[in-house]
Formats: C-alpha cells, structure tokens, sequence
C-alpha cells in the first residue's frame, strides 16, 4: 500500500491533468499563440520533459511501473477529445510512454545481480 501512496503524490499528479488538459485548451480558446507553440513547444517539449521527470519520479519513489501508462493514456484522451490535433496526438503519446520507461529503467544496468555474485560460507578469513 505504501507503494502505491508514494506513486500519487498529490503534487506530482496535479500536473498530469494540468499538462494533458487544462493547458492545451487555454491554448486553443485565447490563441494568443500559434499551433507550432502547441506542437514544439507543449507537445514536443514540455509534455517530453514531463514524460521523462514522470519516469525517474516513479522510479526514485518506488511506485509500481503500470503507472508509467497513466500519462499517455491522458494524452490519448486529450487526443481523442480533440485537443490536440489527431495527426501527432496519438503518436506523441506512444512517444512520452517510451520516454517514461526509458527513463524509469535507466541506470538498472548498474544495479547489483546477487544471484550472480559468488557465495561465502562461513564469511571472509583474514591472515592470522
């Protein structure tokens, strides 16, 4: 349960729906600015930021891995709604979930395998 209590910190996942929703509407109802802002700027670069900060987020809290799925799913949605045009949508969300999992395994290669290490029976003899 602890697992999961860390994986939803409020102040983590406020930005989840912020990112996918809330933002890329304010952008479409003032068009104060272009949709290349919206492709390069919050698509590509933001919502890529965030996809990578979700994974070692995850990763350093110990949450379970499936949550990494809940970030493209949201953009999927947005897509689906039409908040982002279908064309890159889907495809910058496949995009952020292999960010995340990119990010989330990074460094596991580093990671000791004890089930390759070499056992000790009765611990380590110094020279007396």
């Amino acid at each position: 349960m602890k697992r999961l209590k860390e994986g939803f910190a409020w102040h983590f996942w406020i930005w989840l729906p912020v990112l996918a929703f809330v933002l890329p509407y304010l952008i479409d109802k003032t068009h104060l600015v272009s949709n290349n802002f919206k492709i390069i700027g919050l698509m590509f670069i933001i919502n890529s930021i965030y996809s990578a900060y979700t994974g070692f987020y995850l990763r350093a809290h110990g949450a379970f891995w499936y949550l990494l799925v809940l970030w493209p799913l949201a953009i999927a949605l947005a897509t689906w709604l039409g908040l982002f045009v279908v064309l890159y949508g889907y495809f910058f969300a496949l995009l952020y979930l292999v960010i995340s999992i990119f990010t989330y395994t990074h460094g596991q290669t580093d990671d000791l395998d004890y089930s390759d290490q070499i056992p000790v029976d009765g611990g380590f003899k110094g020279d007396r």
